[in-house]
């Protein structure tokens, strides 16, 4: 009898050992799967949709039977029957291009030809916290005087990719007065063992990117602060009635 109940006692603790670890194994299996879900970055550079549209069946000529008449040909709906090479679907990068966005009074910026140009006032103080916006950024400086920076290889990680690139970066600057210009653009770029300096927007993404991420830095707070919503004439003059009622007044009473 006391064999039979610890036989029975200790099944059972096995096996609510052996749930227990089904569970915590099937938690960590399913915790991996999220964690791979979570850095699936595809979402946010293809189509929304389905791929059904690239399954549709290639145009057939059309058989007019005997005695109809065929209209007139007309250019407008000519359809090309030429086969497109490029991405299509998911494979397309739905990407906008990069901008540069200056962030500093009486500044502006242009991208052309794989390059930043930035002209801002000296003031501003620009250049001098560029060095602390790249360390920021784990962009390490090789060589660096008064004019100039060069940066070593680093790599450079984007929420939107998959894989980081590996980049490296020339800073130039040149002084115009009481402002200063400063250009920035890429002396190499790769991903894996893909050179990317071959491919216009993907080096428009890398350059403009770091010229944003140092604009980010360098804004003044008042850049940071959303100015509050402006009243229409008609709005002030609103309030200013109402103002001046008198506590028993009601608005809209005859």
């Amino acid at each position: 009898m006391l064999n039979n109940s610890l036989n029975k006692i200790l099944s059972r603790t096995l096996f609510k050992n052996n749930g227990v670890k089904k569970v915590a194994i099937l938690t960590i299996v399913a915790s991996l799967f999220l964690a791979g879900c979570g850095n699936d970055q595809n979402f946010k550079r293809e189509v929304d949709g389905n791929e059904d549209y690239l399954q549709s069946p290639s145009l057939k000529s059309l058989i007019v039977p005997e005695g109809f008449l065929v209209p007139i040909e007309n250019g407008d709906f000519y359809i090309d029957k030429t086969e497109y090479k490029g991405a299509l679907g998911k494979k397309l990068d739905i990407r906008p291009p990069s901008l540069p966005i200056p962030t500093i009074s009486d500044a502006f910026a242009v991208y052309n030809s794989g390059a930043v140009t930035f002209n801002a006032p000296l003031s501003s103080q620009v250049w001098e916290r560029i060095p602390n916006s790249l360390s920021k950024r784990n962009i390490f400086i090789a060589s660096q005087d008064s004019n100039s920076i060069q940066t070593g290889k680093s790599f450079i990680v984007r929420a939107d990719e998959e894989q980081a690139v590996e980049a490296s970066y020339s800073i130039k600057r040149q002084l115009l007065g009481d402002t200063e210009t400063i250009t920035i653009l890429l002396t190499s770029l790769t991903r894996g063992a893909d050179d990317l300096t071959s491919q216009p927007i993907e080096v428009q993404r890398y350059v403009v990117g770091l010229f944003n991420d140092i604009m980010d830095d360098v804004a003044p707070d008042s850049m940071r602060v959303v100015p509050p919503k402006s009243q229409d004439k008609s709005d002030e003059e609103k309030d200013k009635s109402e103002s001046k009622k008198p506590a028993t007044a009601v608005s809209g009473a005859d």
